[in-house]
């Protein structure tokens, strides 16, 4: 595969700098700046300049209806980014209700072969049919869309491609599609296109809510660079114009967004084949280190033996990768599992001891985690998903008895809810799979056997900040109970 960054061919550069910390260029006369007050392409090739520019994405067109199936309609499309013509295509779900936004960056395919729309296709179709409106850029120089007005032969760290899938959510906000929800969005990077997500989610990350980084490249863009650099074309005059890492590491340290991975505050899932022959799958193991030491919201999913589009794994890539926007985008508001009326003896943050306890016997003491519904003694009361959320656990606990846990994003914040005390063998649906919010998954354990690990029917239901699964009913300081959340449950 001619791969990843062979960085379009129309990119960067024109005046040497002396400046150290970025590069600039020289912006050709083709660029109506002053017209437009915006520029057509980074004046300064740095993440930081990148942050700070205006962009505009705007007149987006549903031009040609490419597929009309009974899930969806697949459209051929164009929008203006910063004054240039970028076409795509919009898979957009049939029926009138709001549907979540996706942007989809597609990898390195070459500019002279390429065609609407190509790349991701099979990854766009489940999405859409998960319900989500799903659009896929061309980028600048790609099928139909306008060529970059870059005339020089130097990398640009994909910054040109990410002002272009930046500014695609901003056409789907000014155009304001009745059935397309954009003021969540997510957005799934493919190798090169995982670059281009990580600087959008470095350089705007109050842009996208969550992201999906499949098999991306590095976010050092010195590595990518140097893995590439024999297939850039001829005459490339990206070291004469930047100078190697040793010689002017803050140039390569700004265009990269590994040096601005502090900023980014929203969930990431990242997937990785280990027989990958394009990425090094050493690659995504430094971001996840890097991520998970700045204590960052970040999942990693490591498949051994796949390549570099997956295979085998495929269907548990899309079922995490739906599962995970679902949690991430959908309604945050929690619903009750059970009737709120049940919540009579064990509310959250109770202290309780075996003297003051509500129940008897009283085996546990401290500060409880969660809230309890209390249930009847008859068989078959049915537990619901408190949110939308990916399976991570279920399993018999001691205190518990069965126990499931589950992945949300509640109030734009990530959390694991726990269940306790249900009848493991109710639960048809396994790890990985979606729970969406009010779904029935399960029924209480019966009450005083081991599916409740001998306790009381009723159910445990405990709200964990961040993704850590933590399995303590009770804690035994005020303090300790912070990492938890009293659950407030809406209609």
């Amino acid at each position: 595969m001619k791969h990843c960054l062979i960085f379009s061919a129309a990119v960067l550069l024109s005046a040497c700098s002396a400046q150290p910390i970025a590069a600039p260029i020289e912006e050709p006369k083709s660029v109506a700046r002053e017209e437009h007050n915006i520029e057509q392409l980074p004046s300064t090739l740095s993440i930081p300049h990148f942050a700070q520019m205006k962009l505009v994405g705007s007149d987006l067109k549903l031009e040609k209806v490419l597929e009309n199936n009974d899930v969806y309609t697949k459209h051929a499309i164009s929008y203006l980014s910063n004054g240039l013509k970028i076409t795509g295509v919009f898979l957009i779900p049939n029926s009138n209700k709001p549907h979540q936004l996706l942007i989809f960056n597609h990898g390195y395919i070459d500019p002279a072969i390429y065609t609407q729309g190509r790349g991701l296709k099979r990854e766009e179709d489940y999405m859409a049919r998960q319900g989500f409106a799903v659009l896929h850029p061309d980028y600048r120089g790609h099928a139909g869309s306008d060529k970059s007005p870059m005339t020089e032969k130097v990398y640009d760290g994909n910054l040109e491609y990410a002002m272009d899938s930046a500014n695609a959510i901003l056409a789907v906000r000014a155009a304001n599609l009745p059935n397309i929800d954009a003021e969540k969005v997510g957005m799934l990077g493919h190798s090169m296109g995982g670059g281009v997500t990580m600087a959008i989610m470095t350089a705007h990350p109050k842009l996208v809510d969550a992201a999906v980084l499949y098999a991306p490249v590095h976010a050092n863009v010195w590595e990518n660079f140097m893995r590439w650099r024999a297939e850039r074309e001829e005459g490339d005059r990206t070291l004469e114009q930047f100078g190697t890492f040793e010689e002017k590491p803050e140039v390569w340290k700004n265009l990269s967004p590994d040096t601005f991975l502090k900023d980014v505050h929203i969930p990431i899932l990242l997937f990785q084949g280990t027989k990958d022959k394009d990425v090094p799958y050493q690659w995504a193991d430094y971001l996840n280190q890097k991520l998970s030491e700045l204590q960052r919201d970040i999942t990693y999913e490591r498949y051994e033996g796949e390549g570099h589009e997956f295979s085998f794994m495929w269907t548990d890539f899309m079922k995490k990768t739906a599962a995970f926007f679902t949690a991430s985008l959908l309604s945050s508001e929690l619903k009750a599992p059970l009737s709120v009326d049940r919540i009579t003896k064990k509310s959250f943050g109770t202290y309780v001891t075996p003297e003051n306890s509500p129940v008897s016997p009283e085996k546990f003491k401290g500060y409880h985690t969660g809230v309890d519904f209390e249930a009847p003694e008859d068989d078959n009361v049915s537990v619901r998903a408190a949110c939308s959320g990916e399976i991570i656990e279920k399993q018999t606990v001691d205190g518990y008895g069965g126990v499931l846990i589950q992945r949300c994003n509640v109030a734009g914040e990530s959390v694991t809810a726990l269940y306790g005390h249900i009848k493991l063998s109710s639960v048809t649906k396994k790890v990985g799979d979606l729970l969406n919010s009010g779904e029935e998954f399960a029924v209480l354990g019966k009450g005083f056997s081991s599916e409740t690990d001998g306790e009381r029917p009723h159910l445990h239901f405990g709200l964990y900040k961040g993704s850590i699964v933590d399995l303590k009913g009770y804690v035994q300081s005020a303090d300790q109970l912070k990492s938890w959340i009293d659950p407030v449950f809406g209609e």
